[in-house]
C-alpha cells in the first residue's frame, strides 16, 4: 500500500490531489483516502491469523521446538500451513534462547575417534 506520509507531505507542498496522484503514481481515491481525517499512517489490512498469534505464543512459550503441524493442532487452526508456519518461523526466535544442551557441534568433532555422546559409542572415524 502507499505510504500516507509522503502523499500528505506531497500535497501540502501541490495542494492537488490531482498533482499527487499523477506525480506519485497513486489513484486519486488513494490519495483521498490518505487526506481523510484520522486515517493511519500505515495501512494495516485485518488478517485471521492476528488471532491465533496470542495461542500460537502460548504454545511456543511452553513448548519453543513443537512442530507446526503439532502447534496447528493444539490451537485448532484450518486453514493455510504456510501462513502457520510463516507465524512460528516469525514467532519462535522469541522464545528458543539457546541450542539444546546436549547438541554437539560439528566443528567439534576431530580426526581420528569420536568419544561417547550420552549412552551410545560411536566407533572410529576415518577421514
Amino acid at each position: 500500500m502507499h505510504d500516507r506520509t509522503v502523499i500528505r507531505g506531497q500535497f501540502d507542498q501541490t495542494q492537488s490531489i490531482r498533482g499527487v496522484a499523477r506525480s506519485g503514481g497513486y489513484s486519486r481515491n488513494a490519495v483521498r483516502r490518505a487526506l481523510r481525517p484520522g486515517a493511519r499512517d500505515h495501512y494495516h489490512r485485518h488478517s485471521e491469523i492476528d488471532d491465533y498469534a496470542e495461542a500460537v505464543r502460548d504454545v511456543l512459550a511452553d513448548y519453543p521446538h513443537m512442530a507446526v503441524g503439532d502447534i496447528a493442532a493444539l490451537v485448532d487452526w484450518r486453514r493455510s500451513r504456510r501462513r502457520l508456519s510463516d507465524l512460528v518461523a516469525q514467532l519462535r526466535p522469541e522464545y528458543v534462547t539457546q541450542t539444546p544442551a546436549k547438541a554437539v557441534s560439528i566443528t567439534s568433532i576431530r580426526r581420528g575417534a569420536l568419544t561417547a555422546v550420552g549412552t551410545m559409542t560411536l566407533g572410529r572415524l576415518d577421514l
